[in-house]
């Protein structure tokens, strides 16, 4: 397994990572960190530690953070990324761009709108490297990154940091793709001619002009079919969105609130319970497939972290979500996530779900009110992958109080493969957990990119029934 150590910065630069080519980069990648911090995410250590019951729950009336005011905040970073209209280079998209850089445009959503700066984040302080190579193809390369080094150094795009033109882009791409009939869609084209084409067109072109006019055209599609009422009716045949129309909108809401957030994730006992790591997507995906959840499940994280898992898994089924977290910071994360969440959601003309965060130590939910909601979960998440012994048993513990067929996934098994069921351990939890084991691949961790395993361990007390069939008859004879 790689140990190599990624600070929580960098894992969420990566997380923001995308490509300018709209066939390439999927939403679950541009979710999906590449931290290789072999460890957990933020989670209970002792059932000693102070529990606060402060509760998050979906806003009535939330407000989006729109893109251009988190580029704003951070404007330092960006670069106009159009060609300005008089320039000789308009159709040359390696030119170094000269234009405005209060550039922005609306675009209009199923159930709002929002403003985008249209920006490219960029590179500082960056510098070429000249071959010492006499060949002709290094004389080439050097003439080539000579030209470059006239331009300015900011002319170099940051795939790592959030950009608000390819946002905008995709946002489109996924009202087309998942709101509109085929009908619908003849009003815009497709890839190959109509509005469609004109946005990716004068987008690779760098044509402002061209593209500010295509993202109006379509808006004014957009807002006819929303004055008809087609696109409320749309989205509620839709009922939940898809894996990456989810990762797509959770994206969003992570770029406008935890990524600005992001060094203050670092403050964590290195090789404690506590670390911080995250599932991915595609994880969470199997996930939701193979426990079954529904609209009508309860799902609880305990060790939400900032909150992902619990909203993707609300989205995708709409159910009802619990996330409880002991660090305080990454609690106030899920909390601002949640309500950026609840926003876009309503953007998207999409139900939420009921979710709810938890400032507390789940091996300590016994003493508050959470203890009736895990008594009445469906499942039950524990990424308990760098928990040490005593908590994993600690946790156990509380499983005795589960309704039967409640499913368990966990990164490291509860039960023991040399586990039995005797007179010394017929009491214990480990025996009314039936285990399933299953693999998942790279990528689909923050502390690693190689595969591994996880566990889904259902409640099943059938399994002591031959042991007191077996006492009843020793006791008969």
């Amino acid at each position: 397994m790689d140990n190599t150590k990624v600070t929580a910065t960098t894992s969420i630069k990566r997380r923001l990572s995308k490509s300018n080519d709209l066939t390439t980069a999927t939403p679950e990648k541009r979710l999906r960190e590449d931290n290789k911090n072999n460890n957990k995410k933020p989670s209970a250590t002792t059932a000693t530690t102070t529990t606060t019951t402060t509760k998050a729950t979906v806003n009535a009336r939330p407000k989006m953070i729109t893109s251009d005011r988190i580029v704003r905040a951070s404007h330092s970073k960006y670069r106009p990324y159009f060609i300005a209209e008089n320039s000789e280079n308009t159709h040359d998209s390696r030119a170094s761009p000269v234009g405005d850089p209060n550039l922005q445009s609306i675009l209009e959503y199923p159930g709002d709108s929002e403003n985008f700066l249209l920006l490219r984040p960029v590179l500082k302080n960056t510098t070429t490297n000249n071959s010492n190579s006499n060949s002709s193809d290094n004389n080439d390369r050097r003439q080539h990154q000579n030209h470059k080094s006239l331009q300015a150094v900011d002319d170099i795009e940051d795939k790592d940091e959030y950009n608000p033109i390819t946002d905008l882009i995709r946002s489109a791409y996924f009202i087309y793709d998942c709101y509109l009939t085929p009908e619908q869609q003849d009003l815009l084209g497709d890839e190959s001619q109509g509005i469609m084409r004109n946005l990716t067109k004068h987008r690779n072109r760098r044509n402002a002009n061209g593209f500010i006019e295509a993202v109006n055209d379509f808006n004014r599609i957009i807002r006819d079919l929303k004055a008809k009422g087609e696109l409320s009716k749309n989205a509620k045949a839709m009922r939940h969105p898809s894996y990456d129309l989810a990762c797509h909108i959770l994206y969003q809401v992570y770029s406008r609130t935890v990524a600005p957030q992001a060094d203050a994730l670092n403050n964590y006992q290195a090789f404690s319970n506590n670390v911080y790591g995250e599932i991915n997507p595609i994880l969470v995906k199997q996930f939701i497939t193979k426990t079954k959840l529904n609209s009508h499940s309860v799902f609880m994280d305990m060790g939400c972290g900032i909150g992902n898992v619990v909203l993707q898994v609300a989205a995708q089924t709409g159910c009802e979500a619990y996330g409880i977290e002991i660090m305080e910071v990454p609690c106030k994360c899920a909390k601002r996530q949640l309500k950026e969440y609840a926003a876009r959601m309503k953007a998207w003309r999409l139900p939420t779900g009921k979710i709810h965060f938890r400032h507390g130590d789940f091996l300590d939910v016994g003493s508050s009110d959470m203890y009736e909601t895990l008594k009445r979960t469906d499942v039950l998440l524990v990424n308990n992958y760098a928990f040490d012994w005593e908590t994993n048993h600690s946790l156990a513990q509380l499983f005795l109080d589960l309704n039967e067929g409640t499913k368990i996934i966990s990164l490291k098994s509860f039960v023991p493969k040399s586990h039995k069921i005797n007179q010394r351990t017929f009491h214990m939890p480990e025996s009314i957990l039936r285990v399933e084991e299953f693999e998942y691949f790279s990528e689909a961790v923050s502390w690693t990119n190689n595969g591994g395993t996880y566990y889904i361990a259902t409640v099943d007390r059938s399994r002591l029934k031959p042991f007191y069939e077996g006492m009843y008859k020793s006791s008969q004879r």
